[in-house]
């Protein structure tokens, strides 16, 4: 009897795991360093007041203000149970590592032709077709693109000669050496280096450059000599290191300053299996901001809606998730799929794109890589193309208008959750015509699709009877925009408490009976 009570109290806990305190330490993640954010009642000043006086042992490493949160040092065990214990405390969690895939710098099978539709890639994606119908590029805002990456070569002529590169003009028109827009990073001219904690935003991977200049490609022939002026600005945020390794507080940072920026959209072309809450937080914070982020699916062949890869199985109605297509629109083999998670396929394999480096002739240097790295920013670059032809638009009608011009293809049914590849022609149309899905509210802090799907903010109180079961209905449906439905195991379970409870008196005919259920 006790040891059925026991198995029955193990399946409750799997189904019903709540996220908020931290253990001392993760495999994957940074040692000694974590992320906590504060309760709503208590403000970032609040929080450095709280920090402080806990003495010498816990320092902040860096401030994120819009969604509340700090990435701490912590050195020992007792004070970070001190802050677990805090009832200011909303969570903590390790600062995880994440990665780019190897597969990304692996060049595959021919170059595309550049007599085909789009010159990076062969896949019929009518990316030239909508340049005919865009805004020219001497018209409109240049909409701001944040490149989370390994950096980027500002002395590649592809980004020189078009003019692609962003700029802080406050620094740069003002003093070297000096902090002259007080965000506390000095001379951070075109971005920021969150892993050498410098202005040096130079790509030491290949990885970052390629992103981008997939990014400018949906908008312009990036292999034009002299290239043409871009329509897009490029945003640098190195967070990523030579080995294409960084962790979350380097992304949160990264995402951090593209939102305080300026970004209209953010390509992460990176990952890891980790559920993270205080990046899940930077994406909503990113989505209240009116930003779009494009994540790349993963390179693992595997199915993200049972083995899920983070940032792209965020749920907030802001992120497009993005599965690699070969030049046929199938999936290509090495990327991940999920036919509840990922929203759309795009052009992943064999994509030819810049690459740091000397000697070339101009415009400069290009390499084949393929990857879902580089399916991703290829919607990014869409996303910010109808953002620039409607700026009204909120990020997630800019999605719903990315998922809903999708090319449908039969070999992507089960695959991505639109069953199609993104399509650059209808995607400029409908945002030329505002046709767009009404606005959603603004998120609350806390709403997740994490690994139990109950991920809240604040710790769960203790509950009893009714009141425990509608705390894991409440806490199980996505309440946010673009949310999926509620976690089915657990409300099940829940209901099916007093059954069991009632079947101790005769257990041995009612595990006879779950046997034969099993057996048919």
């Amino acid at each position: 009897m006790a040891i059925f009570n026991i198995g029955l109290l193990a399946l409750l806990f799997i189904f019903h795991t709540l996220p908020a305190k931290a253990q001392l330490s993760s495999p994957q993640a940074v040692t000694g360093e974590y992320i906590v954010k504060f309760k709503n009642s208590t403000s970032v000043s609040g929080g450095l007041k709280l920090v402080g006086s806990m003495g010498s042992g816990v320092s902040v490493k860096a401030v994120f203000s819009g969604a509340n949160m700090m990435h701490l040092k912590v050195s020992s065990a007792s004070e970070l149970s001190a802050l677990n214990a805090n009832p200011n405390v909303a969570f903590i969690e390790p600062n995880y590592i994440l990665s780019v895939n190897p597969v990304d710098v692996s060049a595959l099978g021919s170059p595309p032709d550049p007599s085909d539709d789009y010159n990076q890639s062969n896949a019929n994606v009518q990316v030239k077709d909508s340049w005919g119908i865009q805004k020219p590029y001497n018209q409109g805002d240049k909409v701001i693109v944040a490149i989370i990456d390994t950096g980027l070569d500002r002395n590649h002529l592809l980004f020189k000669d078009s003019g692609s590169i962003w700029d802080n003009t406050v620094e740069k028109n003002g003093t070297p050496g000096v902090d002259d827009d007080g965000n506390g990073l000095v001379d951070d001219i075109n971005g920021w280096n969150f892993v050498a904690g410098s202005s040096n935003v130079s790509d030491d991977n290949d990885h970052g450059t390629h992103v981008a200049g997939i990014v400018l490609g949906v908008g312009q022939d990036v292999f034009a000599n002299p290239v043409r002026e871009s329509k897009i600005k490029i945003m640098a945020l190195k967070f990523l290191d030579a080995n294409g390794s960084g962790s979350t507080a380097g992304a949160i940072s990264a995402m951090d300053y593209a939102v305080r920026n300026g970004a209209k959209v953010i390509n992460n072309s990176w990952g890891g299996p980790s559920y993270s809450q205080s990046l899940y937080e930077a994406y909503v914070a990113a989505y209240n901001a009116g930003v779009v982020v494009v994540s790349a699916a993963g390179n693992s062949a595997t199915n993200n809606d049972t083995a899920p890869m983070y940032p792209a199985n965020f749920n907030t109605s802001n992120n497009i998730s993005v599965l690699a297509t070969n030049d046929s629109d199938a999936k290509a083999s090495f990327s991940n799929f999920g036919a509840t998670t990922v929203n759309v396929g795009a052009p992943g394999l064999n994509i030819l794109s810049s690459v740091p480096g000397t000697g070339c002739i101009a415009p400069g240097c290009y390499r084949l890589m393929s990857g879902t790295s580089m399916a991703a920013p290829f919607v990014t670059g869409l996303a910010a193309l109808v953002a620039r032809e409607a700026p009204q638009l909120s990020s997630y009608q800019i999605k719903s208008i990315i998922v809903g011009t999708i090319d449908v293809v039969a070999a992507l049914s089960g695959k991505v959750i639109t069953s199609g590849r993104v399509n650059a022609y209808t995607a400029i149309v409908s945002a030329k015509s505002n046709v767009a899905t009404e606005a959603w509210p603004s998120y609350t802090s806390g709403v997740s699709r994490g690994p139990s799907s109950v991920a809240a903010a604040e710790p769960a109180k203790a509950a009893a009877g009714c009141g425990l079961v509608k705390k894991v209905i409440d806490n199980t449906i996505d309440k946010g925009p673009g949310g999926g439905p509620p976690n089915l195991f657990a409300i099940i379970l829940m209901l099916l408490v007093p059954l069991f409870i009632a079947m101790n008196l005769r257990v041995k005919p009612f595990l006879q009976n779950l046997r034969f259920l099993f057996q048919t």
